[in-house]
């Protein structure tokens, strides 16, 4: 009998060993770098098709003006465990062939760390990707941003919260086909889909979109902005959009 009850414990025992040791395993997870995302070196650019919405006529059309985008890494520092990328954005007309039209447009840096990626853009600081590179993981990548930064250049609301915005991974791993080019390994960070009385006759309505798509050892590979405030007629004043829209779409790189 007591050999029997041995051989019960023993049993118990293993099954319980097993049991813990696959749990633990399940519950292992290996992150990809974030610079995995963000390939960064002085030479490396990224070619796009850039198209910029704006609205006109006091706000009663819009239109979209396309440019070809050409962000190049023209220098590094390094601090500590960070690189500080220095990254110019070269435009040309979207139908021009010829090297000598690029012409300098803004200047930005891209901070790597272990942890995240920030982007500092005209001043505005952006986490743009932040470790665990997992489907649903979260983090606050507008939470250096002033209070409304918009409100010098768009008399909207859509930004009064913009701190608080959820950055999401969303499709890793997701293949995405872009200007008839397939990027696979891709990681979509979705910051903000909202509106506000879409389709309603004369009421206020609004749209915050903003979503950026990175490819491995690749970089940005997509990205769309939609922030656009609509204020109903008001007798003598008609309807109007305020706000602004980017649409970015990669062409080639090296």
């Amino acid at each position: 009998m007591k050999n029997a009850v041995t051989a019960v414990l023993t049993g118990s025992l293993l099954v319980w060993a097993l049991f813990t040791g696959c749990e633990k395993k399940t519950d292992e997870f290996i992150s990809d770098p974030v610079n995995d995302y963000m390939s960064l070196q002085p030479g490396k650019y990224i070619h796009y098709l850039l198209d910029s919405t704006r609205y006109v006529d006091f706000g009663q059309r819009d239109t979209v003006i396309s440019y070809q985008a050409k962000d190049v890494v023209e220098d590094v520092q390094t601090e500590g465990d960070r690189q500080i990328f220095t990254v110019v954005r070269y435009l040309r007309d979207v139908n021009s062939t010829s090297e000598d039209d690029w012409v300098p447009n803004i200047t930005y840096s891209v901070t790597t760390s272990r942890n995240t990626i920030e982007v500092n853009e005209e001043n505005f600081r952006y986490i743009k990707l932040s470790l665990p590179i997992k489907e649903g993981n979260s983090w606050k990548g507008n939470g250096y941003l002033p209070t409304d930064p918009y409100r010098s250049l768009f008399e909207f609301s859509n930004d009064e919260d913009i701190q608080t915005w959820d950055y999401t991974y969303q499709d890793v791993g997701a293949t995405l086909h872009v200007n008839n080019n397939n990027y696979e390994n891709t990681i979509t960070v979705l910051q903000i889909a909202d509106s506000v009385n879409i389709g309603i006759p004369n009421a206020p309505a609004s749209k915050s979109y903003w979503v950026e798509k990175y490819a491995k050892n690749v970089g940005l590979v997509y990205k769309e902005v939609v922030m656009w405030e609509y204020q109903p007629p008001n007798p003598p004043q008609t309807g109007y959009k305020h706000g602004f829209g980017i649409k970015m779409t990669i062409l080639d790189h090296n």
